[in-house]
């Protein structure tokens, strides 16, 4: 389904990031993606779009929390 697509996801927490300050930490930003896309979203879905952001320098890890950069 296109909903669980790396591309989508990522989109939605870069998103999610601009809305909330450029920084969340990683449970709350989980809990918004799920809200946002499907209840039913595993976690690996939002790990995988994470490794994706982060190859392409678009997000960084400071600490528990996710840092748009």
């Amino acid at each position: 389904e296109p909903k669980y697509s790396l591309y989508y996801i990522g989109a939605v927490i870069l998103d999610e990031l601009k809305i909330n300050g450029k920084m969340m930490p990683i449970e709350q930003l989980f809990e918004n993606i799920r809200a946002k896309i499907d209840k039913n979203l595993h976690v690996d879905f939002l790990y995988y779009a994470l490794d994706w952001l982060f190859l392409v320098s678009l997000i960084k890890l400071d600490e528990d929390r996710i840092v748009l950069c």
